[in-house]
C-alpha cells in the first residue's frame, strides 16, 4: 500500500484541475485504482489531434508517459504540441511522480496494490 506522502501526492493531484495524460489502458487503470479520475489515455490517437482537443477542454495538463525511451520521446513531442496550443504543462507532477513512486512505467503503480 501507499505511504502517507504518496497518498497526499495522489490526493493533491485529484484535487487539482490538472488533466493527466497517460500512454495506455494499463496506466489509466493503475491511476484509477489509486483514486485519480482526471486521466486521458493517448494510445491509438494522433498527438496533434490530442493537442487540438485538449486546448478546447482544459488549460493545464501533466504528461505522465512512461519514463523509458519511447515514453520520454512521446512526452517531448506532446509537450511541444501542447505548448504551441497555449496549454500549460505541469512538469512538476511528472518529476514528483517519478521521485515519489520510483517507477519507470506508470502501470507499475499496480505493485502497490498487491
Amino acid at each position: 500500500m501507499f505511504e502517507e506522502h504518496q497518498k497526499k501526492f495522489l490526493s493533491d493531484i485529484q484535487k487539482s484541475n490538472v488533466l493527466l495524460l497517460v500512454e495506455g489502458k494499463k496506466d489509466y487503470e493503475a491511476l484509477k485504482k489509486a483514486g485519480i479520475d482526471n486521466i486521458f489515455e493517448i494510445s491509438g490517437r494522433q498527438l496533434e489531434k490530442i493537442a487540438d482537443l485538449i486546448k478546447t477542454t482544459c488549460t493545464r495538463v501533466a504528461v505522465l508517459t512512461d519514463f523509458d525511451r519511447e515514453g520520454i520521446k512521446q512526452y517531448k513531442r506532446l509537450k511541444k504540441l501542447l505548448l504551441s496550443n497555449e496549454v500549460k504543462i505541469d512538469d512538476d507532477i511528472r518529476r514528483k511522480f517519478k521521485h515519489i513512486f520510483h517507477v519507470n512505467k506508470i502501470e507499475e503503480l499496480n505493485g502497490y496494490f498487491k
